[in-house]
């Protein structure tokens, strides 16, 4: 499993905006984007997904990679061209 860090942060105007990107000059929240290796999911014990994002470093520790279930598997866009 991989872990990103992210920030989130309001953008002028409003809305916002979660980046790789630390902002300048702006008050932000750290998450952290979990993603499943190639082939793979991440479970929590009832959700199997490939990517989540989660607010905490410490729910990175709930998350543990599985195999990936067949319904979760999906044509990838080299796979449908001949």
């Amino acid at each position: 499993m991989i872990r990103k860090m992210l920030y989130r942060y309001e953008r002028d105007g409003g809305g916002y905006t979660v980046s790789p990107e630390r902002p300048e000059g702006k008050h932000y929240n750290v998450r952290w984007r979990l993603i499943a290796e190639e082939g793979r999911a991440i479970t929590d014990g009832e959700t199997i997904v490939t990517v989540i994002d989660v607010q905490h470093r410490k729910d990175c520790e709930t998350w543990r990679d599985c195999n990936l279930p067949e319904e979760l598997k999906t044509e990838t866009i080299d796979e449908g061209i001949q």
